[in-house]
C-alpha cells in the first residue's frame, strides 16, 4: 500500500478528522460525567482561637490578630453623630443627691452640723473641755478661720466670710473638674487668688463664667459640692477644735459662752497667736486629721470624709502663698520658715498624709 501520510494535504486532512472526532465524542461524555457526579460538601469552618493579646482601654475595641481587618479601600462604617448634650461624667455619684448649698446662711448652717458631727465623736475627755464652745461668723473678706478666748476668757470658733466663700468655691470647682475632667479649680486659682494679694476688699467666691453653663446646673455637680464642702470643713475645724481640747488655747474648760461681738474679733485676733506656733500647729493638724477621719467613719450611709478635705485646703493655702511670691518648693529651704506662726502648707500636706494613712492601719474595714 502506498505511504500517503508524507502527501501534506493528505495528513492535514488527517489531522482535522482526529481532532473533529474527538470532540464530537469526548465532549458530551465529560459534560455527563460533570452532571453524574455528587459535588463534596465544603468544609466546616475552623473556629478562631481564643483571644490571648493585649487588652484594650475601657470603651475601646481591643485588638484582635485571629479576626482579619478589612481590606483597604472599603468605606469605614459611618460614625453615631454625638449629641449636643453634657459630657458623660467620669465618676457616677451613686449616693442619694444632696441639697445643693447656696449663700452665706446654707454655709453657716452646714459648718454647724460639720462641728456637731466632730464633737460627737471626741473622747468623753475631749468632749468635755469642748462641748458649749459658742460659733462666731466674722464678716470680713480675709481667708480664715481660728480658735481663740475672748476678753472675759471664755473659749470661740470663728470663721471669716473668706473661708466659707473660699470653700464653696473649692468644692464647686473640683466637684466639676471630678465629674466632668474639666480644669476649673485651676482657672479659679489663677483668676482669683492674684486679685486677693492685689486688693483687701477682693472677695474669695467664685466668680461667674468659671463653671461652664452647660453644666451649672448639674444636681450630680452641686450634690459631690456638698459633700466637698463638708470635708473640707470638718479638717479645717477640726484642726481648730484641736487647739482647745489641746490647751494651745489655755481658756477652753467646758465653761461654753456666747462667744465675742464680730466687730471685736481682728483686735481679739492680733494677740491670738503666738510666736514659734509651728509645733502646736504640726499637732492640732494631727489631732484635728483623727478627728476628722472619725467622724467620717461615723457616717455610715453618708459619704466619708478622707484626708482629701485636709489636702484640698491646704494645696489651697499653698497657691496662696505662690500668688504672694512667697510660695513653692524653694520656700520649703528658706531658714525664716521657722518664724512663721503655721508651717508651710507645702510641709503640712505629707504630713497629713501620713497622719491619715496611720489612721487607716489602725481602723481597717
Amino acid at each position: 500500500m502506498a505511504n500517503f501520510w508524507y502527501i501534506p494535504e493528505v495528513r492535514t486532512f488527517a489531522v482535522r478528522c482526529v481532532i473533529t472526532t474527538c470532540l464530537a465524542l469526548g465532549f458530551p461524555l465529560v459534560m455527563g460525567a460533570c452532571n453524574e457526579s455528587t459535588p463534596a460538601p465544603p468544609a466546616a469552618p475552623q473556629p478562631l482561637p481564643p483571644y490571648q493579646g493585649p487588652q484594650a482601654p475601657y470603651g475601646q475595641p481591643a485588638p484582635n490578630p485571629g479576626y482579619p481587618s478589612p481590606p483597604s479601600g472599603y468605606p469605614s462604617p459611618p460614625q453615631s453623630p454625638q449629641p449636643p448634650s453634657l459630657p458623660p461624667p467620669v465618676t457616677t455619684v451613686q449616693r442619694p443627691l444632696l441639697a445643693p448649698l447656696v449663700g452665706v446662711m446654707a454655709w453657716q448652717n452646714e459648718l454647724r452640723g460639720v462641728l456637731g458631727e466632730l464633737l460627737a465623736v471626741l473622747s468623753p475627755s475631749n468632749q468635755a473641755l469642748v462641748r458649749g464652745i459658742p460659733l462666731v461668723f466674722d464678716p470680713t473678706p480675709e481667708i480664715n478661720a481660728y480658735a481663740g478666748c475672748d476678753e472675759q476668757r471664755a473659749p470661740f470658733l470663728a470663721a471669716t466670710a473668706g473661708i466659707l466663700e473660699a470653700v464653696d468655691a473649692m468644692a464647686q470647682t473640683k466637684a466639676t473638674d471630678e465629674l466632668f475632667g474639666t480644669q476649673t479649680y485651676e482657672t479659679y486659682t489663677a483668676t482669683v487668688l492674684p486679685q486677693l494679694m492685689k486688693s483687701d476688699t477682693a472677695r474669695a467666691g467664685l466668680p461667674a463664667g468659671i463653671i461652664p453653663p452647660n453644666l451649672g446646673g448639674d444636681l450630680r455637680r452641686w450634690s459631690r459640692a456638698h459633700e466637698i464642702f463638708d470635708e473640707v470643713l470638718a479638717f479645717t475645724f477640726g484642726h481648730e477644735l484641736a487647739h482647745h481640747y489641746l490647751g494651745h488655747t489655755g481658756c477652753a474648760k467646758g465653761q461654753g459662752g456666747q462667744g465675742p461681738d464680730p466687730t471685736r474679733l481682728g483686735r481679739l485676733l492680733t494677740n491670738m497667736v503666738p510666736l514659734f506656733n509651728q509645733a502646736a500647729e504640726a499637732s492640732a493638724d494631727s489631732a484635728g486629721a483623727y478627728n476628722a477621719l472619725d467622724a467620717g467613719r461615723a457616717r455610715r450611709g453618708q459619704y466619708e470624709w478622707s484626708s482629701n478635705g485636709g489636702t484640698t485646703l491646704l494645696d489651697f493655702f499653698a497657691r496662696l502663698e505662690r500668688a504672694a511670691g512667697q510660695g513653692g518648693p524653694l520656700s520649703l529651704l528658706n531658714p525664716l520658715q521657722v518664724l512663721r506662726t503655721h508651717p508651710n502648707p507645702l510641709a503640712r500636706i505629707p504630713l497629713l498624709q501620713a497622719v491619715a494613712r496611720t489612721w487607716q492601719q489602725q481602723h481597717p474595714r
